[in-house]
């Protein structure tokens, strides 16, 4: 959750001393050490299973036009890369798809929806708004770095909700690309995403399967560990490119290709992040004692980072008021704060009432203090198996008894399904 936060000539040695085994049948790519021959012919093999990507391709080499997404963070937004929007890896999967559309005659539109420090909590209120809006016949996920500072059980939820979301009843692809911090792959989610990616047949690209764990220092510079220089991010595309490549040149002619499956199957965690309310600034009729002498609207993400297209602009509130104390009606199965994060602000807390009992408090930790000067996002779950009928109050204060500082809330959610797994 970090804020924003080789070329590849450079690399062609890897390529060659590379195999990309790809399992996509069960939405889970192993690269392996073999010849680039093999590595293709193998991909060609197991990527006839994967009907949504090929759907995709096809309709591209058709001559059609396909929109693409690009859904995740920092990384996602080229940060560290430069110039960010063009040698990031993103900004380079871009040129592969407006290379093969010039080729067929079609077009690629594609739309990178990255947004510095969020997870996939963060992800499940954006993506009707950063994905859905533009119709795309892919979406390629990112989260596995900046999910692994969410709770781990809220984490696999979300992340199923977000992949949920995208697949339901539609027939468009998706793809999950998993990163992990400089040299320790255990510093990511990307295992607990295969496992997800598998139940619903979604091909997940871990970062950490095709490097090998001399090479890292060479994809990142000086003390940064988490947003790779330029090299790193072509390396990264680089491994997309070459699994499209497979899939695309194993295309069988468009009267063969597999029927789509549209049907979701149940959820292997839980479905409760599938449909999710966000309640924010501009939803006063939500707020109970909303006193702007007290608490003031503020932006609740980078502006130049929030897509303008779809859906409406996002407001959270903020406060130094040591006495501050706001009140929002809630319903839904759960509810979580989205938070800021930075060295100039301090702990906010929250806690759940309804009436006739209070629920433990909470302490909203605004207050980080290595983000020094910039800030992130962050998710904070404050009660889980409420009854979804009933109306609660969600109570905002700051933390007595802490450093001066401001508290800044990025919005409510609240989430609306359930359909966990025995």
């Amino acid at each position: 959750m970090l804020l924003g936060k080789n070329s590849v000539s450079g690399n062609r040695r890897y390529a060659v001393s590379a195999l990309i085994f790809i399992g996509i049948v069960t939405g889970i790519v192993c690269l392996s050490a073999c010849a680039t021959g093999a590595a293709t012919g193998a991909a060609s093999k197991e990527t006839a299973g994967n009907a949504r990507l090929q759907h995709t391709l096809a309709k591209l080499r058709r001559g059609e036009t396909v929109s693409v997404v690009a859904l995740g963070g920092s990384i996602t937004t080229g940060y560290q890369a430069q110039p960010p929007a063009s040698a990031g890896w993103a900004g380079q999967l871009n040129r592969w798809w407006q290379e093969k559309a010039k080729v067929s005659g079609g077009a690629a539109e594609f739309h990178n929806s990255g947004a510095s420090g969020t997870d996939s909590a963060f992800a499940a209120v954006r993506v009707k708004d950063h994905a859905l809006a533009y119709e795309p016949d892919l979406v390629i996920v990112e989260f596995a770095i900046n999910d692994q500072w969410l709770n781990a059980r809220v984490r696999q939820r979300s992340f199923e909700g977000v992949l949920r979301q995208l697949l339901a009843g539609s027939a468009r692809s998706v793809m999950v690309i998993a990163l992990n911090e400089k040299a320790d792959s255990n510093k990511s989610t990307f295992r607990e995403q295969e496992r997800i990616g598998k139940h619903y047949g979604i091909p997940v690209l871990a970062w950490a399967d095709w490097v090998k764990f001399s090479e890292w220092d060479r994809w990142f510079t000086g003390s940064e560990a988490i947003h790779p220089n330029n090299d790193g991010h072509a390396n990264i595309a680089e491994g997309i490119i070459r699994y499209l490549d497979a899939v695309w040149d194993s295309l069988p002619p468009d009267d063969a290709l597999p029927p789509v499956n549209t049907a979701l199957p149940a959820p292997l965690v839980s479905a409760e992040f599938q449909q999710v309310a966000l309640i924010g600034g501009q939803d006063a009729g939500a707020m109970l004692n909303f006193d702007t002498s007290r608490w003031q609207a503020a932006p609740a993400i980078l502006p130049d980072e929030w897509p303008g297209r779809g859906g409406r602009p996002l407001t959270g509130w903020t406060t130094d008021n040591p006495q501050a104390d706001l009140s929002v009606r809630v319903r839904g199965k759960s509810v979580g704060l989205l938070f800021a994060e930075s060295d100039q602000f301090t702990n906010g807390l929250a806690w759940i009432e309804d009436g006739k009992e209070t629920f433990p408090k909470v302490i909203i930790r605004n207050y980080v203090n290595y983000r020094r000067g910039y800030y992130g996002y962050a998710y904070a779950e404050i009660a889980d198996n409420l009854d979804p009928e009933r109306e609660y109050v969600l109570r905002l204060a700051v933390n007595p008894g802490g450093r001066q500082g401001s508290v800044h809330i990025a919005g409510v959610v609240c989430t609306l399904s359930g359909g966990k797994t025995p």
